[in-house]
């Protein structure tokens, strides 16, 4: 009982402090953002008898449960605006009615879509659904579903170990439209194992991250739910990560195609990625290509890479046979494939080896020459950091080219701006910028939001048959941010 009064007496000492403050100086002006907020919310509030609709959008600061939000309630006909923060379990904002500002404080709890709030001040309840998401709101009319497969190649040796007998093996993650409110486990951004390598890979020291940091991304996929019933035939895009890489830190690219009616199969190389878990729980990490005897790794590295997104081909008829998670739904007529750096190089010789790829895309990718003697030859696209090392690459790709061709600079881009990771490290270290941590001085907000609807209007025109209108109306929406021909 004494330690209940206490807590009663400091809420009481602390709403009547909070209450005497210019209440408005204390909280942001304004939570809205070029681009996107990181969160959404919809629901009821109630004051004793009474109650009313609530809707709001937040954005989110180091974690899941820390950062801002602008709401506004319909209540008795009648309309009220607010703003205000959360962190952890407190809740503090204020009610504009008219001139008059109304305190509002509380407790939150937060659940993975939906929260609950009792308010001290003024008394009453929240309860609403809510999203959130380091990674940018997907737009499309679908959900995602996400599950994995472990393949392994028996008509291949693994070239890129000693062992003799080891035959090539890799993970596939597909990703799938499903119904958008459909019961499942959330999937998880990545394994702890993967985000200890994320964090090894920074080029300076990142103090103050936590260890479990990678669980406040919240992506937008769940775990081997069922398939969409409504999809028609599904378009198929397959995707392949950087040298030293691993597909997670593309999701926001991935899950806004998916959102919009595709398949995306994407690989995790092994030796090549910079990790990659097997389903048998055995891990393998990156080999650096620097650190091999053998003079012909780095070409043998990549005809591997060229190898596995085959497989994948070949391995779609199992996916869409009538015992396969797809039963004949995958469109196999239109496929596509996208990469960033090594995975873009090898994206560029999938399209021009395998006549049942369609066109491509590449983000900041390497080119090499001596795998393309003539070129690409279908649909392609060319995203390349400012000032890039990979522009003799695409040149030779652009003059060879007698299919649609595009290229693009972002301004202010790196090369690893094409990746999560500038999104992430703008939560987790946001005092930090972001060109120290070698992602440039474009917003990755932005970045992202770039890349990604690129990405989705390139495969709706040459996989939808959809017009080329929708990439130059881009062009136009994002004129001051890019550098952009097509011929």
């Amino acid at each position: 009982m004494l330690k209940l009064r206490i807590i009663i007496s400091l809420w009481l000492v602390l709403i009547i402090i909070f209450s005497s403050l210019n209440v408005s100086a204390l909280l942001p002006r304004s939570i809205v953002d070029d681009v996107w907020t990181d969160g959404n919310f919809k629901g009821t509030i109630k004051f004793g008898e009474s109650s009313g609709i609530i809707t709001g959008k937040t954005n989110l600061g180091r974690s899941k449960t820390k950062g801002v939000f602008q709401f506004t309630i319909l209540f008795d006909n009648m309309s009220y605006e607010g703003k205000g923060w959360f962190k952890e379990t407190l809740l503090f904002g204020i009610i504009n009615k008219g001139s008059i500002k109304i305190p509002l404080v509380g407790r939150i709890e937060f659940k993975r879509s939906s929260f609950e709030a009792d308010l001290i001040v003024p008394s009453g309840f929240i309860e609403a659904m809510y999203t959130a998401s380091y990674l940018p709101p997907i737009l499309g009319e679908y959900g995602i579903g996400v599950a994995e497969f472990h393949l392994i190649d028996e008509s291949r040796d693994e070239v890129l170990t000693d062992d003799i007998n080891d035959y090539r093996e890799f993970m596939l993650k597909v990703w799938y439209p499903t119904d958008y409110n459909v019961e499942g486990e959330w999937y998880t951004y990545m394994s702890k194992v993967m985000f200890t390598w994320l964090m090894g890979r920074a080029p300076i020291p990142l103090p103050g991250i936590s260890d479990s940091a990678y669980e406040d991304v919240m992506p937008h996929g769940k775990v081997n739910v069922p398939i969409a019933d409504d999809t028609g035939f599904l378009p198929v895009v397959l995707f392949a990560h950087g040298l030293d890489g691993t597909i997670e830190i593309y999701s926001s690219f991935i899950e806004e195609l998916v959102s919009r009616g595709y398949v995306v199969l994407a690989i995790n190389h092994p030796y090549i990625a910079g990790v990659v878990e097997f389903s048998d729980s055995r891990t393998v990490y990156y080999q650096d290509f620097s650190s091999q005897t053998d003079p012909e790794y780095a070409k043998k590295a990549f005809r591997t890479i060229v190898d596995d997104a085959k497989y994948v081909l070949d391995y779609m008829d199992v996916l869409n046979g009538p015992d396969g998670m797809f039963n004949g739904r995958l469109d196999v007529e239109h496929i596509g494939m996208f990469g960033h750096s090594f995975g873009g190089a090898s994206t560029s010789v999938c399209c021009a080896e395998d006549d049942r790829i369609d066109c491509g895309l590449s983000l900041d990718g390497v080119s090499y020459e001596e795998f393309l003697p003539d070129g690409v030859t279908k649909p392609f696209f060319m995203m390349t950091a400012d000032g890039g090392i990979n522009s003799t690459g695409v040149e030779y790709i652009w003059d060879k080219e007698e299919s649609d061709v595009y290229k693009m600079s972002i301004l202010g881009s790196t090369h690893y701006g094409y990746t999560d990771v500038g999104l992430l490290l703008s939560h987790m270290l946001p005092l930090i910028p972001q060109n120290l941590l070698n992602f440039g001085t474009i917003d990755a907000k932005l970045m992202t939001e770039i890349v990604r609807l690129f990405v989705l209007e390139f495969f709706n025109v040459y996989l939808k048959g959809e017009p080329i209108k929708g990439i130059i109306d881009l062009v136009e929406e994002f004129d001051s941010s890019i550098e952009f021909n097509y011929k």
